[in-house]
């Protein structure tokens, strides 16, 4: 058997109640409902704030071993009545309603065991971003755009068939031109 990943659409901010619901009320026990997260640091006034927010907002993802069809057939039971459930994406076609592999294996390489995609750690030299640690070290490629300020990364993914850029945290530790150190700032300073 294989591993199907299907998507829920569902009222934003309602991610979380969605997730739960689902793990509680499928009755499969190889069944799981899942948002993938994102760690968000802040620092304000010398203190460092760790936040979850959701990779993909007003989606909750499920991993399970049903096929499309027994899929739907339960998933319409069990959130035809419930409000903040919007849709199931791509149930009226079955044979591509699932994230493909490609999909759901970059997207699962990002998370960890929590599905939480953590922060990344790096220096940028020249023109080069070099990964250090973290979920972006050697797909250094997918980065399309870096904020210092807000240290964060915007990467390019695919997500149902469509492109999607997400914000994921990177937190930049040295910049230097070619090899000599512009500003050297330690993960304490910044």
């Amino acid at each position: 058997m294989t591993i199907n990943y299907f998507v829920f659409f569902v009222q934003t901010g309602k991610e979380q109640m969605a997730c739960d619901f689902l793990n509680k009320m499928m009755n499969d026990i190889n069944t799981v409902a899942f948002i993938p997260k994102i760690e968000v640091i802040y620092k304000k006034s010398k203190n460092t704030h760790k936040e979850l927010k959701p990779m993909f907002a007003g989606y909750v993802i499920v991993r399970t071993l049903m096929d499309a069809e027994s899929f739907i057939t339960e998933a319409i039971m069990t959130t035809k009545y419930i409000k903040w459930f919007i849709n199931l994406l791509g149930k009226q076609e079955p044979d591509c309603m699932a994230l493909n592999e490609q999909e759901s294996n970059f997207i699962l390489s990002l998370c960890n065991k929590d599905y939480i995609v953590e922060q990344s750690l790096g220096l940028i030299k020249g023109d080069q971003i070099i990964i250090n640690s973290g979920p972006l070290k050697g797909r250094e490629s997918r980065i399309k755009r870096i904020d210092r300020h807000k240290r964060r990364a915007l990467i390019e993914l695919q997500f149902m068939g469509q492109i999607r850029n997400v914000y994921v945290s990177l937190e930049i530790l040295s910049k230097s031109r070619e090899g000599f150190p512009i500003n050297n700032i330690t993960a304490l300073e910044c």
